[in-house]
């Protein structure tokens, strides 16, 4: 694990391996830890960095800057900082968010993208997440939720709705992982902080990328109940992606519940055939 210095604030990353570069873009409530399954496949042919965003995992919780500009800049000061050309970026929701944002603006630094999940404030709606994103956003009261620890009962309900069934074949040390982490100070700050920025996303709704732009690769679970996959399919039309991949039976957390699919995804992204350990 590797820190680095943004604007005073330590991020914290993985990075391995050699080859092409693979950069890996967390969830809200997630952190790096839900590339586990992909980090160590890809490091095999890529160098790969997993990143723990502001405010999650290991990095450190600020009293504020949880705004999509000072990510976007976050993102941007990273692959800079190690130099990183032909980049595969690889997203889950608000990370895809950001992946995308990052290559209108970068597209030269980029070679592909895999949008895992997108968020935008259509593919938001009309799930219970979004009820509770709309109720954050208007909770101003950061400084009482960085005291409030999420209830270890409540925690597990949050991440059992992000799987689309209690029997998949996830990772049961990572899904561990995140129900812990949800009781972790500031969590609750963080994510009702980000969820006041969510509409600001709105731009990728009606986005459509230019012939040039690289080639976008979406992937959704079939039983995804944290997003609208209705809208997601809606949004498939307008960024008009080289591939859509859905996968059978997994919910939101698809690199997780379905680790070998997902994983065979990116690497066709990066036009590599997986390497046998």
């Amino acid at each position: 694990m590797g820190y680095f210095d943004f604007r005073g604030t330590s991020i914290a990353y993985d990075e391995a391996g050699a080859g092409p570069p693979v950069v890996f873009l967390h969830n809200l409530g997630g952190d790096r830890q839900i590339w586990r399954a992909q980090f160590e496949v890809l490091r095999r042919t890529h160098r790969v960095f997993a990143i723990d965003l502001i405010g999650y995992g290991e990095s450190d919780a600020p009293d504020d800057g949880y705004t999509v500009e000072n990510y976007l800049d976050m993102v941007t000061a990273f692959v800079e900082e190690h130099d990183l050309r032909e980049v595969t970026l690889v997203g889950h929701c608000f990370g895809s968010a950001l992946a995308l944002l990052y290559t209108q603006r970068h597209p030269e630094r980029v070679r592909a993208l895999v949008l895992s999940s997108p968020l935008t404030p259509a593919t938001l709606r009309p799930t219970r997440t979004a009820w509770a994103a709309q109720l954050g956003r208007r909770l101003y009261i950061d400084s009482l939720l960085a005291r409030v620890r999420v209830p270890g009962p409540l925690a597990g309900m949050i991440v059992a709705e992000q799987l689309g069934s209690e029997r998949a074949p996830h990772t049961a040390e990572v899904v561990a992982h995140l129900r812990q982490s949800w009781t972790e100070p500031r969590r609750l700050m963080v994510t009702a902080a980000i969820s006041r920025e969510i509409p600001l996303l709105g731009e990728l709704d009606t986005f459509v990328p230019p012939a040039d732009f690289p080639a976008v690769t979406t992937v959704w679970g079939s039983r995804n109940r944290v997003l609208c996959a209705q809208a997601g399919a809606a949004l498939n039309r307008t960024l008009g992606p080289s591939r859509s991949v859905v996968i059978d039976g997994a919910g939101h957390l698809v690199m997780v519940e379905a680790p070998e699919q997902f994983t065979a995804v990116v690497l066709a992204a990066t036009g590599t055939r997986a390497v046998d350990s």
